[in-house]
């Protein structure tokens, strides 16, 4: 092979590292989002509350429980998912289509979306 038909590896490789830095950025930026949601059910819920400060008997509080619970997962998974490119940047492989970096990505994103969907439906049961 000549020279010019040849890949130019470090033009890949660079490519590679801003694939991953990339996706390490939009993987933090969910991870906030999910942050920020966490406070969310509990604020709505300080919301309704009796003239004498008395919490609402009928208040949803299993879907409560579980939006927070789903939101935390997502938090979670996406600590497994800095952690799975994390661990092998320190190899000096950079690559985000990894089994465990799409499959904990994939989850990470489930579990917001579910959290924030659950959340959602929570609102118009309190009202």
């Amino acid at each position: 092979m000549s020279e010019e038909t040849s890949p130019n590896i470090a033009r890949i490789e660079e490519g590679r590292k801003d694939a991953v830095k990339t996706f390490s950025e939009q993987t933090k930026i969910l991870i906030t989002l999910a942050s920020g949601f966490v406070l969310a059910p509990p604020a709505v819920l300080s919301f309704f509350r009796k003239p004498d400060g008395k919490a609402i008997p009928s208040l949803p509080w299993a879907r409560f429980f579980w939006a927070e619970f789903l939101l935390v997962a997502s938090i979670l998974a996406g600590y497994f998912v800095l952690s799975t490119i994390a661990g092998y940047q320190h190899m000096g492989v950079y690559d985000v289509h990894r089994p465990a970096t799409r499959v904990c990505s994939v989850l990470q994103i489930a579990l917001y979306l579910l959290g924030v969907i659950l959340f959602l439906t929570m609102i118009p049961a309190l009202l």
